[in-house]
């Protein structure tokens, strides 16, 4: 199945009609509740996912439909679609193996290129080509050109409805030349814009989201070269933090911050376990795009609150003026669900 726009246009309709009775069963099913907060029905409605679009070359893309088990981007397309997002946040990983162009126009484009016009990605390492020993997201920055933000770089931010969106660049040591991220410690060019980019902007609620997730019990462990931007956030009291990376669904309670674990540096994952900080920011892993799944390699981290590593879904996130409500939207797999709420500190 091949999604367009013109199912986007006519779905819009329905969704507009069952805005209200889809927040009331959220907030009022027996999952989640809020004191002091208005919600809206048309408060924005953000969809997000990494990890999606399998190589088309591969026996398992199956002609874009997958097998039982891989390459399900089409069922999360569906779930996107259904969702009728006022924006689609991509969270790395986008296109597989090598981010080729002739991978793009014959996967993502033809499942999640549905959305293309109202996604704002992020950056992954399968972006870079690495796989393919390439070190170049050229193919990446071509197919989403200016929503991708400034061309080279991968990092941007733009606001939805109340909220200020801060998308960041994870692959800290990738590109090169040129065309080099420059690194994700103090001083580096994305450290120093994010600080200005957080200076510059005063919004209630504020979501920031890249690839690797600083915090993770899935197969990647930690991304821990993203600790200076992870405390910084902190610092400046940013509510959500989205990654990818490990091909699972996480979900912790509000983090702060953390020094880099140094403990054994080099041999292996780091499963750091992070400080519960009720002013800290709470991490999703949405690694569940469709590419395929990952297991655990830890037991739960502290302040892991919910985990899942066989299913495939859709993270649906309503952004209201000072809180927000979370929906797992799964596509396949174990009948798992995961709905809340926070406000916004």
């Amino acid at each position: 199945m091949v999604l367009t726009r013109r199912k986007l246009t006519v779905l819009a309709v329905v969704v507009a009609v069952t805005a209200v009775v889809v927040v009331q069963q959220v907030i009022g099913g027996g999952y989640a509740h809020r004191t002091g907060a208005v919600i809206r029905p048309d408060d924005p409605v953000v969809a997000a996912a990494g990890d999606i679009a399998c190589d088309p070359t591969t026996a398992a893309f199956h002609g874009g439909q997958g097998t039982a088990e891989l390459c399900r981007q089409a069922d999360t397309a569906r779930l996107v679609l259904s969702l009728h997002p006022t924006a689609v946040l991509t969270l790395g990983d986008n296109q597989y193996e090598c981010n080729t162009s002739t991978a793009f126009a014959a996967s993502y484009e033809k499942s999640w290129g549905a959305f293309k016009d109202i996604t704002h990605p992020a950056i992954g390492n399968h972006e870079y080509g690495k796989p393919c020993h390439r070190n170049d997201a050229t193919p990446y920055f071509d197919y989403f050109s200016q929503a991708a933000g400034p061309r080279n770089q991968g990092w941007y931010s733009f606001d939805v409805g109340a909220w200020h969106l801060i998308a960041l660049n994870s692959e800290c040591s990738y590109g090169k030349g040129e065309l080099a991220v420059g690194g994700c410690n103090t001083g580096s060019p994305q450290v120093e814009w994010l600080a200005k980019d957080l200076a510059a902007h005063h919004n209630a609620c504020t979501l920031a989201y890249w690839h690797e997730p600083r915090f993770s019990s899935g197969e990647h462990g930690d991304a821990e070269q993203m600790t200076t931007i992870w405390n910084d956030l902190v610092a400046a009291r940013v509510d959500v933090v989205l990654s990818g990376h490990n091909h699972d669904y996480e979900r912790f309670e509000p983090l702060g911050s953390a020094p880099m674990d140094s403990a054994s540096p080099g041999s292996g994952p780091v499963f750091q376990n992070p400080t519960p900080d009720k002013q800290g920011i709470r991490e999703f892993v949405v690694g569940t795009g469709g590419k395929n799944f990952y297991s655990f390699a830890a037991p739960m981290l502290k302040g892991e609150q919910v985990r899942a590593d066989h299913t495939y879904g859709v993270l649906r996130l309503a952004l209201h003026a000072n809180s927000y409500s979370w929906d797992f939207k799964r596509a396949s797999g174990n009948p798992f669900v995961d709905r809340g709420s926070g406000t916004c500190h």
